[in-house]
């Protein structure tokens, strides 16, 4: 028999250097620095044992000179085999220094200042940021809400328009989608690539929760539907998410056209940003060699940590709902029954609710954080008052904790009824 994991034994990250547990951060969203975190998309959760142990023999060296891995992109065409059925030629791969500097290097060559760039929305903001570094347009694709089944899909004619807009040129997406942890079937993919197909725009896909997808759920690489549809694309992907390693920055782009990854590692070269560090090439090869038995339990665990989830709003916390996901461990939260609660506490005690105290926070975050002590994503982080109805819940931990959690809010929305 394998080896089996505990995810159950809580982890006490409080006074690390974890930004996560960081009261400043936490301030900053919900107004109360001592509330507890469940936002920053790591977990509280032990990496592979695997992994920490190559890092304690790394460490224990006492020499941290330069790294030399010569392997990186054998153990990563391995991985996306074993893990996806993906067929990946090691000279199809780029290593990088983390998915959003890839993102950003590939943004910088595939576009120009003023072009127009296609975020679906909700995004996960860093995306809106990108648009706004390099001075370009953002487009929005909004995703389409249906309050009633607490859902989100795709609206292929709004697509077709932002298309067909002569200015956009690039579609940043994001499968799985965070936050509403949507695992896009191969249907859709194949219409979104053949759709920018169509009108020339290139696709940048962020993948960095795909090998999270859980049990019964198939996540389908964008390249393999951009192939088929003569789609530029380049997908991203890392283990970071996968083995908890969010810390340390290794990233993996995987490219059709070499022309365009000769450029893109051209750029990585002028910029210096080649190679992973000791201690990131160390973890992340470790989670590709030795973690795959660790992953398939913690997705069995996470998938029951968010059912948990949403049968104890719907039996006890029926003003949120659940917008159910299907890989990785956050979940968007619809409160739109209980926002109108919210407002008139703020209205009551404006004081709670001082937007100073937690400018990058909201009136559900300020709720969460200042009435239940518990730290969360406004769902306005996401693209704006749109979404000021969510939030996001990071239930990457253990069970007890996330019971916890839910048994807070829970007083704490009963307060307000």
């Amino acid at each position: 028999m394998g080896r089996t994991y505990d995810f159950d034994t809580p982890v006490n990250r409080r006074g690390t250097i974890s930004v996560k547990w960081a009261g400043d951060a936490i301030q900053n969203i919900c107004g109360n620095p001592e509330a507890e975190p469940f936002w920053v998309a790591d977990m509280d959760l032990h990496s592979p044992i695997e992994v920490k142990e190559a890092l304690e023999q790394a460490a224990g060296l006492g020499v941290y000179g330069y790294p030399h891995f010569t392997d990186n992109e054998e153990l990563f065409t391995a991985w996306a085999k074993k893990r996806h059925g993906w067929n990946v030629a090691p000279e199809q791969v780029a290593v990088c220094q983390g998915l959003l500097g890839s993102i950003s290097l590939l943004t910088e060559i595939l576009t120009r200042e003023n072009d127009g760039i296609i975020i679906p929305v909700p995004a996960y903001q860093p995306f809106l940021r990108l648009v706004k570094n390099y001075g370009r347009k953002f487009a929005p694709w909004h995703l389409v809400y249906d309050p009633q089944a607490a859902m989100f899909s795709l609206d292929f004619e709004e697509l077709e328009a932002l298309c067909a807009e002569p200015s956009n040129t690039l579609l940043v997406f994001c499968s799985p989608h965070n936050p509403a942890g949507i695992v896009w079937d191969r249907e859709t993919l194949s219409k979104i690539a053949e759709i920018a197909a169509k009108h020339g725009v290139s696709v940048i896909s962020d993948e960095i929760h795909s090998d999270l997808a859980f049990e019964g759920e198939h996540h389908v690489p964008f390249n393999v539907v951009a192939r088929e549809a003569g789609c530029k694309a380049v997908t991203c992907m890392a283990p970071s998410k996968t083995f908890n390693i969010a810390g340390e920055h290794f990233s993996i782009a995987v490219f059709d056209d070499q022309n365009l990854k000769r450029a893109f590692e051209k750029r990585q070269n002028q910029l210096f940003a080649t190679e992973p560090s000791l201690l990131s090439g160390t973890a992340a090869r470790a989670g590709y060699a030795h973690g795959y038995d660790w992953l398939m339990q913690l997705r069995k665990y996470l998938k029951d940590n968010v059912s948990f989830v949403d049968t104890f709003c719907k039996e006890r916390i029926p003003e949120i709902k659940v917008v159910m996901p299907h890989a990785s461990f956050i979940c968007f939260m619809d409160c739109g029954d209980l926002l109108p609660l919210v407002e008139t506490d703020a209205i009551r005690h404006p004081d709670v609710y001082d937007a100073a105290k937690s400018p990058a926070g909201g009136s559900l975050s300020r709720f969460f954080g200042m009435r239940a002590g518990i730290a969360v994503n406004d769902g306005t982080w996401f693209g704006g008052d749109a979404y000021r109805r969510f939030v996001r819940f990071n239930y990457g931990t253990s069970r007890a904790v996330v019971e916890s959690a839910l048994l807070k809010i829970e007083a704490a929305v009963n307060a307000l009824r």
